[in-house]
């Protein structure tokens, strides 16, 4: 007896023990392996296209980026330049998409902006000795104006003061969205002239050089019609960080979001000169923004307005085309000045930006400013007479 119990418990433990070790080393059958493998391959199947598409989104918007900032560096040196040019010496036919600009600067210097051939560039430099600038672009055209008519393109250089400028950037991705770039530049070119005594002045007023709150004003807000019938709509005055977004032509925008259905939004510019009004011979007005529609079909863009004192209205100075690009547009006066500057001061011009739809019912319309300014042109001392 005692030795049975004396192999029972020096057996059993041992058996015990062995049977542990072969329980713990019992792997995966076939059928747990295929079964885990088909499940981790439906999880890569699930996830690696998510991996694709953040990869595609991602290029999407870096290409969209990059061309942004390729017609942002566009536009802002062709404004630089060209607003500087003392003449204009060449340029190419209106209808022309692969066009070209000649001009002289102050060292009597001869600058050239076309497009390279080849690379499809916009490239830039002295005649001779041009530099690729950005790029590349399907189209490059300018279209000349005299100082009175914007609507009859012209090709006499001596008689060009403003110049539209179009260009369509190459989005480098087959699904990408090519880019239209435009802009508009009042010249101060073939040396303005004056009979008789006195000078001639010329100034340009935004909100990065007057004092915002004192003598230059912005206000946003909606309204019905298009353009209000009396000069104090709308009345949301902006804010110093909204001021800030307008004092550049530089993409930052301030954004006016209509709140009410079957409204216009609006944004009011009431800019004060320091020329007497009785001596400006032109005002040029100028805005740079978007106006954007969401629901289809419904109009995109925006038109500019000026206030006539005189006849207490606003008088339209261009509408923009039906598109969500930014766009620059702009207006020159040459005739009756005096009522254009106005108020208690007289000495006070004033713009509306309005968008060219109305707000559709559950959708969204944004008015959005850029930069706005004015080029006032004055013949200082008496007796003088602007020939354009």
């Amino acid at each position: 007896m005692s030795y049975f119990v004396h192999n029972l418990f020096s057996v059993c433990p041992a058996a015990s023990v062995k049977a542990f070790h072969r329980e713990k080393k019992h792997g995966l059958t076939l059928v747990e392996m295929v079964i885990a493998l088909s499940l981790m391959t439906i999880v890569f199947a699930s996830v690696v296209p998510l991996f694709g598409q953040m990869r595609d989104s991602w290029d999407f918007r870096q290409s969209a980026a990059d061309t942004l900032q390729n017609g942002r560096v566009l536009i802002d040196h062709l404004q630089r330049n060209l607003a500087e040019a003392v003449k204009i010496t060449a340029v190419s036919d209106s209808s022309e998409t692969n066009g070209f600009i000649e001009f002289e600067n102050d060292d009597a210097e001869i600058y050239r902006y076309d497009i390279d051939g080849s690379s499809g560039y916009v490239e830039f430099g002295q005649t001779g000795n041009l530099s690729e600038l950005a790029g590349p672009v399907s189209m490059l055209k300018f279209t000349c104006f005299d100082a009175c008519d914007l609507d009859t393109p012209i090709s006499d250089v001596d008689s060009t003061r403003f110049v539209k400028i179009e260009t369509v950037f190459i989005n480098a991705l087959d699904a990408g969205q090519d880019e239209t770039f435009t802009t508009a530049i009042y010249l101060r070119t073939n040396g303005n002239s004056i009979s008789g005594p006195g000078t001639v002045t010329q100034t340009m007023y935004d909100y990065s050089n007057r004092e915002q709150g004192t003598n230059i004003f912005a206000y946003d807000g909606e309204d019905n019609v298009q353009a209000p019938a009396v000069s104090t709509s709308p009345t949301n005055l902006f804010s110093a960080g909204e001021y800030d977004d307008i004092e550049f032509d530089d993409e930052t925008f301030h954004t006016y979001t209509t709140v009410e259905n079957s409204k216009y939004g609006q944004m009011r510019f009431v800019i004060k000169i320091d020329e007497n009004k009785n001596d400006v011979t032109q005002i040029v007005a100028s805005f740079n923004g978007k106006g954007i529609n969401s629901k289809k079909n419904d109009a995109d863009g925006v038109s500019l307005y000026i206030w006539n004192y005189a006849l207490s209205q606003y008088e339209l100075l261009e509408t923009s085309a039906d598109t969500e690009d930014e766009i620059t547009i702009s207006g020159i006066l040459t005739t009756s000045l005096s009522d254009y500057i106005g108020d208690t001061t007289q000495d006070t011009i004033m713009l509306l930006a309005a968008t060219n739809g109305k707000k559709p019912n559950k959708e969204s319309l944004d008015l959005m400013a850029d930069y706005v300014k004015l080029d006032i042109t004055a013949a200082i001392g008496g007796g003088g007479e602007i020939y354009p």
